[in-house]
């Protein structure tokens, strides 16, 4: 294994010496490692915009699922609070690339909304209280996603 890997450096430096014009290796290096370390930060943009539009989305049948009359106003209440929470950390998200550590903010952002809002919505629209355990656990992930950003 040891002889292929000299044998590709060997072809890509005879290559890379052949082509002009080209910056220093070790100039291609740096930039290199620079994007890759920025490659799963960028996901979490992603993220961020999938969760943004599932939450319009999640809005808008709330607001037309719950407007019948015989709606429980606490499960309303319950689907409203979820899908606040779930705008407000989807926007929150955007800006993970920017920490310290954005892979634990990201992280810790985006599965503590699935639990705080998935659960609320999960209760919200079937009345089972089955997953309300689950709602603290995400609330603390979002508290602590909110201070990994000040480390």
């Amino acid at each position: 294994m040891a002889g292929l890997w000299s044998d590709i450096t060997g072809i890509w430096s005879q290559i890379y010496s052949s082509l002009p014009g080209l910056p220093p290796p070790k100039e291609i290096e740096r930039v290199v490692v620079k994007e890759v370390e920025k490659m799963p930060t960028r996901s979490f943009v992603r993220i961020a915009g999938l969760s943004g539009a599932l939450s319009i989305a999640l809005a808008a049948y709330g607001s037309h699922g719950f407007n019948q009359s015989d709606a429980d106003p606490r499960l309303k209440n319950t689907y409203e609070i979820g899908n606040k929470m779930h705008m407000i950390h989807s926007v929150a998200l955007l800006a993970s690339p920017m920490a310290r550590k954005p892979i634990l903010v990201g992280t810790l952002m985006t599965v503590g909304m699935a639990l705080f809002s998935g659960s609320c919505y999960y209760h919200a629209l079937t009345g089972n209280q089955r997953v309300r355990y689950v709602t603290p656990y995400g609330g603390m992930l979002l508290i602590f996603a909110w201070l990994a950003m000040i480390i």
